[in-house]
């Protein structure tokens, strides 16, 4: 893992590779107005396929005792998104995507999330 870069705003908090079991990674990690946003590519590219954000009331959903990074809830979340997508018709993550529409879209997503992150909702 390379070392985080601090700074705020719409300048990268964090940027650094972190591998899915799906074969993905989160290549940066941005700190906004209203939550995070995440540039997710595949492992060992650096282009980005997707851009997720995530904000703070589904970060505190998923993590209600803040024990989760918002990188690790953002990693659980597209996992799951992908894999629901591959499920249905195969079809690769949206170019953009806000995490609640896990939320909205797939039956028993919350629980999904929470499986991913460790523990069971």
């Amino acid at each position: 893992m390379a070392p985080y870069s601090s700074t705020s705003g719409d300048e990268p908090v964090a940027v650094y590779p972190r591998k899915m079991a799906d074969e993905l990674t989160i290549l940066t990690e941005r700190d906004g107005d209203r939550g995070w946003s995440f540039e997710v590519a595949r492992v060992g590219e650096r282009e980005t396929i997707s851009t997720m954000t995530l904000g703070w009331a589904d970060y505190d959903w998923w993590s209600p005792d803040g024990r989760d990074t918002p990188s690790a809830v953002a990693l659980a979340v597209v996992t799951v998104f992908r894999r629901a997508l591959e499920a249905v018709d195969g079809s690769p993550l949206p170019e953009r995507f806000d995490a609640s529409v896990v939320r909205r879209r797939i039956g028993g997503g919350d629980e999904l999330i929470s499986r991913q992150l460790g523990r069971g909702r």
